[in-house]
Parts: C-alpha cells; structure tokens; sequence
C-alpha cells in the first residue's frame, strides 16, 4: 500500500482535525437550532439559528477542511505518494469556484465547482486506498457512493439530499476515529 510509519503519524493529524472541525460544525447546528426553536432562552446573536450565522459557520467550516485537504496533500506528496495531488486540486477547483461565483461569473464557476465535485469524490477515493482499517476504508468509500447519490438525489428530491449529506459527514467522523484508533495502536506497537 505504501504507507509508512512516519505518514501515519502525520495522518493522524488530519483525521484528528477533520473529526473536530465536521463534529463541531454539526454540534453547533444541532444546539442552535433546538435552542433557537424550541426554547424561550434569550441567546447570544451568535447562538442564534438564522441564516446568516448558519452562512458563516459553513464559511468558518470550510476554509478549515480546504485547510486539511492541503495538508493531507502535502503529506502524501512529501511521503512519494502521487496521490496527494488531488487533495489540493479539490482545494484549488473549490477556491477558484468560489471565487468566479463571487465576481458573478456563473458558467464558469459552476464548470469548476462540478469539477471539484468529482474530485471531493477522488478525495474519498484517495482517503479509501490510504485507509488502515477494513471499516474505515468501507465507509470512506460508502461515503464516495453517497456523493454520487446525493447528485442524482438532488435532481429529484431536494429534501433528502440534506439527510445524505448528514450521513456522509457522520461516516466521515466515524471513519477518522477507526483510522485514529488503528494508527494509534500501530504506531503504539513500535517497529
């Protein structure tokens, strides 16, 4: 497979931090929005489940996954896996979407952001075949299939896609933790 010692270390670090920043994105939408719905509590303007805090908190969320996709990239780059240039192609699609979606360029974005959504579907692929455990390389690529879906489900029925895409996330989380915990015991067993 390819996967040293010292990669594995570095990988870690990745999972740890894309369990934090996904699980606290969801934690954060779950309490504001009971808080916010159905209890009487006066909450703090940035507690408050309105559309503008849920915008900047998916901001907030993905400049810090874009953050993580380059470091897995690197890392794999720097341990001789090829690889690792999708992650950052997926960040650079992203980035230059966003940025033709900003300057009202709405063709041209949607190409780069179609593009970079094959390449989200890569990066699972990517995150599949660097996976440590048979559990975690099974949801990696269950989540790879539900991208997939979530698409064709979008052109359908708006409503589910959401469901998917909550699904996806929590796979993700649970295939981090397997990995953490995998490396962690492979790395805690020495050479």
């Amino acid at each position: 497979m390819g996967v040293s010692t010292k990669m594995l270390g570095k990988l870690v670090w990745f999972y740890v931090g894309f369990v934090l920043v996904n699980f606290a994105s969801l934690l954060w939408l779950f309490i504001t929005s009971y808080l916010t719905i159905y209890t009487d509590i006066p909450l703090p303007y940035f507690m408050l489940y309105i559309p503008s805090n849920i915008a900047m908190l998916a901001l907030i969320t993905l400049a810090l996954i874009l953050g993580l996709y380059i470091y897995l990239g690197v890392v794999l780059i720097r341990s001789g896996l090829d690889r690792g240039y999708v992650p950052i192609a997926f960040v650079v699609f992203i980035v230059v979407g966003i940025a033709l979606l900003l300057i009202k360029q709405f063709v041209a974005s949607i190409a780069f952001l179609i593009i970079a959504l094959a390449l989200l579907v890569s990066n699972y692929g990517v995150l599949t075949s660097i996976a440590t455990h048979r559990a975690s390389r099974y949801m990696w690529l269950v989540g790879a299939l539900l991208i997939i879906a979530a698409v064709i489900l979008a052109l359908i029925n708006r409503s589910v896609v959401n469901y998917v895409g909550a699904t996806i996330q929590s796979l993700s989380i649970l295939a981090c933790a397997i990995e953490v915990w995998s490396i962690m015991g492979r790395l805690g067993k020495g050479p």
